[in-house]
């Protein structure tokens, strides 16, 4: 899977460690990306190898059915808890911002968040159109934009949904992809 995030067919930026969302790294840099494929290659199913913001910090011995990787990501508490902290521990390189999908090397692309946008745009023709639990959104027009990794399911959620998608993309590769 990190291999595929970072795929030149999938990866928005893949040498700089870029899969979707102009922010979302696999990795801080290329050594970790080394790294951690060394440790993947030679590990045994009793370790856990544990990753912090793209940083291995080592394998570590753990039960057959223990997860073989732990990933924590952009993991900032408290009083750091905000953009202008986030960019500075970026910037440090002790932290990255691994997006939902990225930094679990489990991106998949639009097709994985399709039916969380399908979900969106029925609550929202509930809560602002008064559409019915039982309702699709027939008869509707939804006016968005973007064609990005993410945003590319906004138009085949509103398809499945049954309403009509008028969706601006100012990237021509983006709207052939998707």
């Amino acid at each position: 899977m990190i291999d595929n995030n970072l795929d030149f067919d999938v990866a928005l930026y893949p040498y700089e460690l870029v899969t979707y969302g102009e922010t979302g790294t696999v990795f801080q840099n290329w050594m970790q990306y080394r790294l951690i494929k060394q440790y993947l290659e030679k590990m045994t199913d009793r370790q856990t190898l544990v990753v912090e913001s793209g940083h291995p910090l080592g394998l570590f011995r753990s039960h057959e059915w223990s997860p073989r990787v732990i990933i924590t990501n952009a993991l900032m508490v408290g009083m750091f808890d905000n953009p202008e902290d986030c960019e500075i521990a970026e910037e440090m390189g002790v932290a990255n911002y691994g997006q939902m999908t990225a930094g679990g090397w489990m991106y998949i692309g639009p097709q994985g968040i399709v039916h969380g946008t399908y979900n969106t745009l029925l609550n929202a023709g509930r809560l602002k159109l008064g559409t019915g639990s039982n309702e699709d959104l027939r008869g509707r027009l939804f006016v968005s934009s973007g064609l990005g990794g993410m945003s590319g399911a906004q138009g085949k959620a509103i398809e499945i949904a049954g309403g009509v998608g008028v969706i601006a993309e100012v990237d021509p590769s983006r709207i052939r992809t998707r």
